[in-house]
């Protein structure tokens, strides 16, 4: 057994570096994507060593592993130093020494470990991230990139729907029909075994999938027109109000930014008039939504956000600066939770973690640690607007519209819930922003710290001359 186990090791290796030295680290991050999210700890997961491993946590290393070796082999192009890079690294910094200087190894019962959730939420990303950014990009690398988003969006909306009308029967992974594994059963929450993180791929592979449209022939577009009602039913299964609106924006974006003229206008004032007209008409069914649980239950989960923005706020303002340690909230909250000086009840929030990732952070990081959150956040947004609606070609332009997409679209989720604790949680936003961080450098779209002049902005008549 061991040689055979030996050998099977060596093939691998030997395949492993062929791919990682030829492969297309795009497609890479996007498996990755796949992988953490759909064949994660869940799915499978292994000891080696005293070790626990899972797929996901192979592949994060085999992708940083590729990225290593086509940067040595001169394959990927590592950009210049950005503002954007100086925020990040700030905010990076102050997450590093809050996590460190607090007492990260006595944990709460019921807690995930500070340490697990730095990797897990944040450098896990930042190395999707890093990828993203210093990848080589053209027109047929992003439209392999939109093809495979639509085809895992598809996987994702199907799954949804079966989860919506019950036949659990027919999904896959089969723990997606295991009532004990995640969080809000009952709701379309596909492989991520909860709505929110769930809807946040949706919403981003719908808009995707809508982009695609505009870089296929005429007989593709119907096909992939009909792809859309399928997106729709499985954000209407999440019975997430924030899915909800993620997805409306995902749409209005799309609209705003790839439509010109009349069928704009026409689209986005009905859009608009109908969403309004839905919100007025059935304002208390959708504030008494009733999912997993009973209609009481959800407007139990409504009032308790008044609590926890309380409960937060007070946290704030007695450590303004630095706040109370990262992933320290659901301990350091308790003293709070006696304050009678309020008509809240706040105990209701005990045993919960954030249920906000603004005040999340605020709280955890204080002003030091949100700022440069919050500016980290705006400049992915300001990159990707401008490239959006920059002279840059199409296929980069549409990777711009799909920045703006999934900002807000996250942006939606981090009012409603903290998106920061699992590895797919915000490993797409990672990624999106890494690529339109690219794309901005590449077209003369930002600022940067060096002496190598950016490349100049696209010009279609010299293009054409060319």
């Amino acid at each position: 057994m061991p040689v055979i186990i030996a050998i099977f090791a060596l093939v691998g290796l030997v395949w492993g570096t062929i791919l990682a030295s030829r492969g297309n680290l795009l497609l890479a991050c996007v498996g990755l994507l796949v992988i953490t999210s759909t064949f994660g700890v869940y799915f499978l997961q292994f000891d080696v060593g005293g070790i626990t491993l899972s797929l996901d946590r192979l592949g994060i290393v085999g992708l940083v592993g590729a990225f290593v070796l086509q940067w040595k082999l001169g394959k990927v192009e590592v950009r210049p130093w950005m503002t954007l890079d100086t925020v990040m690294s700030v905010f990076f910094g102050v997450l590093f020494f809050n996590t460190f200087s607090h007492d990260f190894r006595n944990i709460a019962p019921g807690s995930v470990p500070p340490v697990q959730h730095l990797i897990n939420g944040y450098l896990i990303p930042l190395a999707i991230y890093i990828v993203a950014r210093n990848i080589k990009y053209d027109e047929k690398q992003v439209d392999w990139f939109l093809i495979a988003m639509t085809l895992f969006g598809v996987y994702l909306a199907v799954t949804g729907i079966l989860e919506g009308l019950g036949l659990y029967g027919f999904v896959f992974p089969r723990y997606i029909a295991d009532p004990k594994v995640g969080l809000h059963f009952g709701r379309a929450r596909g492989p991520m075994v909860q709505s929110i993180s769930y809807g946040v791929y949706l919403c981003g592979c719908l808009l995707a999938t809508c982009l695609l449209w505009y870089r296929t022939s005429s007989k593709m577009r119907w096909l992939i027109l009909g792809l859309v009602p399928l997106f729709l039913a499985a954000i209407f299964f999440t019975k997430t109000r924030t899915v909800w609106m993620g997805g409306g924006l995902s749409l209005l974006v799309g609209v705003f930014l790839t439509m010109q003229g009349k069928a704009r206008t026409v689209l986005l004032t009905g859009m608009v008039a109908c969403a309004l007209l839905v919100l007025v008409a059935k304002s208390d069914a959708i504030m008494g939504l009733k999912r997993e649980g009973s209609a009481e239950d959800t407007k139990r989960s409504v009032s308790m956000r008044a609590s926890f923005t309380y409960v937060s706020w007070e946290m704030f303002l007695d450590r303004p600066l630095l706040g109370h340690g990262f992933s320290q909230f659901k301990k350091a909250k308790l003293p709070y939770l006696a304050d009678r000086n309020v008509d809240l009840v706040l105990e209701s929030i005990r045993d919960y973690d954030h249920h906000n990732t603004f005040l999340s952070v605020l709280s955890d990081l204080g002003l030091l640690g949100f700022i440069p959150f919050i500016s980290m956040y705006g400049l992915w947004l300001r990159n990707a607007w401008r490239q959006a609606r920059s002279n840059s070609p199409p296929w980069a332009k549409a990777i711009g519209t799909l920045g703006v997409g999934v900002v807000l679209t996250a942006f939606c989720q981090m009012v409603g819930h903290e998106i920061t604790f699992m590895p797919y949680e915000q490993s797409l936003i990672f990624l999106i922003a890494g690529m339109n961080a690219a794309l901005a450098y590449d077209f003369g779209l930002v600022s940067h710290n060096s002496s190598i002049a950016p490349p100049q902005a696209w010009n279609p008549q010299a293009a054409a001359r060319g």
